[in-house]
């Protein structure tokens, strides 16, 4: 017959012991910072590219870089492989984007990814958008020109472009 001990006051018994493990992946990646309400897809205006006002009979080259006026800040992992595309707008034909003044009329234009107007942004075409020089608020490299080719009818031309980025 087995006896069983008193437990004595004051002294530790032995506890079984077990452990668990704790972990965290950390991935590389981009976080758009902005005042979109949440579920939103669309981050809306990311700026304007503005070529200024001229005469209906100039024939002047025109250029612009997009500018932010909206507060998106754009911030990725250093040294991620982060892409642009921006489509062709709503008037591009034969691959060439083009601004319409509402009546059909229509001024060619061009976008580049340097303000010396050497590397074109082609339609849809990946461009690759450096991570490395300031990480927390990247610059999206968009610069335009536009040359008049005189004899255009008056009016306000406009385009609307969609800027995809993807990493």
């Amino acid at each position: 017959m087995a006896s069983l001990m008193p437990v004595q006051e004051g002294v530790a018994q032995a506890a079984p012991q077990a452990s668990f493990q704790v972990s965290a992946t950390i991935s590389e990646g981009c976080l758009v910072n902005s005042d979109i309400p949440e579920g939103v897809a669309s981050l809306g205006e990311l700026g304007r590219l503005d070529f200024g006002t001229a005469s209906s009979l100039s024939q002047q080259t025109h250029a612009s870089a997009l500018v932010d006026a909206t507060g998106v800040t754009l911030s990725c992992t250093p040294g991620l492989d982060l892409t642009m595309r921006i489509n062709g707008g709503l008037h591009a034909s034969g691959g060439v984007r083009h601004m319409e003044n509402g009546e059909g009329a229509v001024l060619a234009y061009a976008l580049f990814a340097d303000a010396g107007h050497q590397q074109a942004i082609g339609i849809d075409s990946p461009l690759a958008v450096d991570t490395l020089a300031d990480p927390n608020d990247i610059a999206l490299p968009v610069h335009g020109r536009l040359t008049l080719p005189g004899a255009r009818p008056p009016g306000v031309y406009t385009d609307r472009l969609t800027v995809t980025l993807e990493w």
